[in-house]
């Protein structure tokens, strides 16, 4: 028996290998066991509803589906930022040269929503490349649904994903790395409480990248690749949509021709490791992302998936998977997992609670996250070194005149040839028209610059100042407001562009009658340590009581409410009533749980109040009032002005800056010039003239007519004087 081992370029592997996958059919790769299937069905798709949106993009969609028999209704509504306007896919030549692409993907094509009669119903679907394809929960029983590509009909396969395909061998991360990240981290300055890590969204910005097998398993088809892709980040974004963590996929590496790294270790540990340093060196510098994942087309013998490091480390993190073959459900579950860590969270322990019927995401399931994992989460997104997370993502530009963005040499760009006839500003070509010198801002008006001094943005409050044009621009600059730490009215500070004192918080949540109340209120309620009264919220259930000193930094509390009005909704009103004092302190009380559904905290002490003289409230804490970095002495602006939040003078009408020594007319370096002060007349001001001069012209009107009146009565007199006789005879 003879045997032939042709030894072949990679590449040639590659196109060999994708001649046999066209030979050997669709139909016969429609369905394995080895998948994690149980079954699979052919099933068409009818849309039942759909509306639009602005601009002709569907706001919903409804899909019947027929499921095991059963008639299913899916209704759908579109996913924001989970992919750039542009999104960067990357693959290689033959040679090894790095090939940029921006393929078409239709707007607003990925979806997520629920099944109609199911209450634990949860569905990720994409229509991007033609078809539904997707994932579909069901009363706890997932299923995958995919367009059936040689069908001319819309036929759909749906497959039944097998119940317990997620092994303990899913993560090869032990919580003793994890843990010892964690005890670094606690170490670290928090950047606030954990009431304020739940308050805010946060986003992860992805990158993906495909090893060479995956690449032959789509045979070569880089459509599919970024179809698969899309989908992938889609199912974590769902998952993760329950912690307020967005996920976006930023750009998308495929490995053509050849991998970059070496893959055939035995443990996908050393995989990762090698994935590692290829990001530090060839990745990050041209996509600086929060996240790198490597999808592998190869079984390794220790773990289906392993992480290193956390999000916004820039060189030593990344993680790995496996992503074998049709079933993405499974990968896509493996990828939360990972990026579970990435964000803080560990493996879930027995005394975790889950919602799933056995398992969450990070222990061995795929139903959402436990207590613990909300816990880890939020405590995590509270740390200094969590800092990408709160940054919004920055839309991947490709530069061109007729993308509506200002780019480069661009003076204007106002879209398409169609959007431009309707601009009375902008040319196609990115030019101004002749005579125009604006066509955006607050400061441009009917193409052109308004005038200097024109106020472009009022002050909204006694610590906000006001900003003025310059004449050169159609931009109004820069908000400005008086530095933190400025007094206010009614014993106040100014701190983030608000006047902050208990008495106006009273007055804003109970009605104008309602005072601050003293400080047996706050520690009587403050120093409990419940959802009432607390000086900070540990985790959803655990709540900080207040040191006597603090007390009053904690929840608010008010005397003299007369009347109670509408509020918003889930508000919850306390009264307490103090016998010994003969007070009703009035507050409101707010539950841990309600923080990650965005209800807000109307009754929390807001930072920068007052809590004694030269002390202020920050983080529940009553501090030196010097926490501040209030510097703005009165010699500074010579007793003319107020320091702006960029340490600027900002002086009254009648003085230069920047430090309102000379006659001028007022304002900062950073508000633009006010100029002379004109006396503009306000509407109410303009009607209230009008009516008064109107009165006063009838008022002339009446009196002239009565002169007149009086002038012909004692001009008829006088006639009647002088003709005593005639008057006589004309009586006979």
């Amino acid at each position: 028996m003879r045997s032939v081992w042709a030894f072949l370029p990679q590449h040639h592997w590659l196109f060999l290998t994708m001649l046999f996958l066209e030979a050997v059919g669709e139909e016969d790769l429609l369905f394995d066991p080895d998948w994690g299937f149980d079954s699979y069905e052919i099933t068409i798709p009818k849309v039942i509803s759909f509306r639009k949106g602005a601009q002709g993009v569907d706001s919903s969609l409804s899909y019947l589906l027929q499921i095991e028999g059963k008639a299913r209704v899916v209704h759908l509504r579109p996913k924001k930022l989970l992919l750039p306007r542009h999104l960067p896919v990357f693959s290689f030549t033959q040679e090894g040269s790095l090939i940029e692409d921006y393929p078409h993907i239709p707007d607003q094509c990925n979806y997520v929503g629920s099944v109609e009669g199911s209450q634990e119903s949860e569905s990720t679907l994409s229509t991007c490349m033609g078809g539904l394809r997707g994932v579909l929960n069901i009363d706890s029983r997932y299923y995958q649904i995919e367009p059936l590509r040689a069908s001319s009909s819309f036929e759909h396969v749906v497959y039944l994903v097998t119940e317990d395909n997620v092994n303990n061998e899913t993560c090869g991360v032990v919580d003793e790395e994890t843990g010892g990240q964690t005890a670094e981290e606690e170490e670290m300055a928090r950047i606030s409480n954990f009431h304020q890590s739940y308050k805010h969204q946060r986003y992860l910005e992805l990158v993906m990248v495909f090893d060479l097998n995956r690449f032959v398993f789509a045979r070569g088809n880089l459509s599919r690749m970024v179809d698969d892709a899309i989908l992938l980040a889609s199912i974590a974004d769902t998952y993760f949509q329950d912690v307020s963590l967005k996920i976006q996929l930023k750009a998308l590496e495929v490995w053509t021709y050849y991998n970059r790294i070496r893959l055939y270790y035995p443990s996908l540990s050393e995989v990762l490791g090698q994935f590692v340093h290829y990001k530090r060196n060839s990745m990050h510098h041209r996509l600086p992302a929060d996240w790198f994942h490597l999808y592998i087309a190869r079984r390794y013998i220790d773990a289906n998936a392993w992480s290193w490091g956390r999000a916004c480390e820039e060189f030593h993190a990344g993680s790995a998977s496996s992503f074998l073959n049709v079933n993405i459900l499974g990968p896509a579950t493996w990828t939360a997992h990972e990026l579970g860590h990435c964000v803080g969270m560990l493996h879930d322990e027995e005394f975790c609670q889950c919602r799933g019927r056995k398992s969450c995401i990070m222990g061995t399931g795929r139903t959402g996250f436990s207590n613990c994992s909300y816990h880890q989460y939020f405590l995590h997104a509270s740390y200094k070194m969590s800092y990408c997370l709160s940054d919004f993502p920055k839309l991947h530009i490709v530069e061109r005149c007729g993308n509506k963005i200002v780019e480069n040499k661009e003076e204007c760009d106002c879209g398409s040839k169609e959007d431009c006839k309707e601009d009375l500003c902008c040319g196609p070509d990115c030019k101004w028209k002749e005579g125009v010198n604006c066509s955006s801002g607050l400061c441009c008006h009917k193409c052109n610059f308004l005038p200097s001094g024109y106020v472009c943005r009022k002050e909204v409050n006694e610590c906000d100042l006001a900003e003025y044009c310059d004449g050169t621009s159609g931009f109004c600059p820069d908000d400005s407001y008086k530095q933190d730490g400025t007094p206010c009215r009614n014993g106040g500070f100014c701190f983030s562009k608000g006047c902050r004192s208990r008495y106006l918080q009273c007055q804003s949540i109970f009605g104008r009658k309602a005072k601050e109340a003293p400080h047996q209120c706050y520690e009587a309620v403050n120093m409990l340590g419940d959802q009432s009264g607390n000086c900070g919220i540990v985790n959803a259930t655990r709540y900080t009581r207040c040191h006597r000193g603090n007390a009053i930094c904690g929840r608010l509390q008010c005397i003299n409410v007369k009347a109670l009005s509408k509020f918003p909704d889930h508000t919850i009103i306390l009264s307490t009533y103090l016998r010994r004092d003969n007070l009703i302190c009035w507050g409101t009380s707010y539950h841990g749980t309600m923080i990650p559904h965005g209800v807000p905290d109307i009754g929390d002490i807001s930072d920068g109040t007052s809590c004694g003289h030269n002390q202020v409230c920050l983080n529940r804490t009553c501090v030196d009032y010097t926490n501040l970095k209030f510097d703005c002495l009165p010699d500074k602006c010579n007793s003319r002005g107020v320091c702006n939040n960029r340490r600027n003078c900002h002086c009254s009408y009648g003085w230069e800056p920047p430090f309102c020594a000379e006659v001028g007319y007022g304002g900062s370096l950073d508000s633009g010039p006010p100029g002379p002060r004109t006396e503009v007349l306000s509407t109410t001001s303009a009607l209230y003239m009008l009516r008064t001069i109107l009165f006063l012209i009838s008022m002339i009107v009446v009196c002239l007519g009565q002169l007149i009146r009086n002038l012909f009565r004692n001009r008829r007199r006088n006639l009647q004087q002088k003709n005593p006789a005639e008057t006589r005879g004309k009586k006979r």
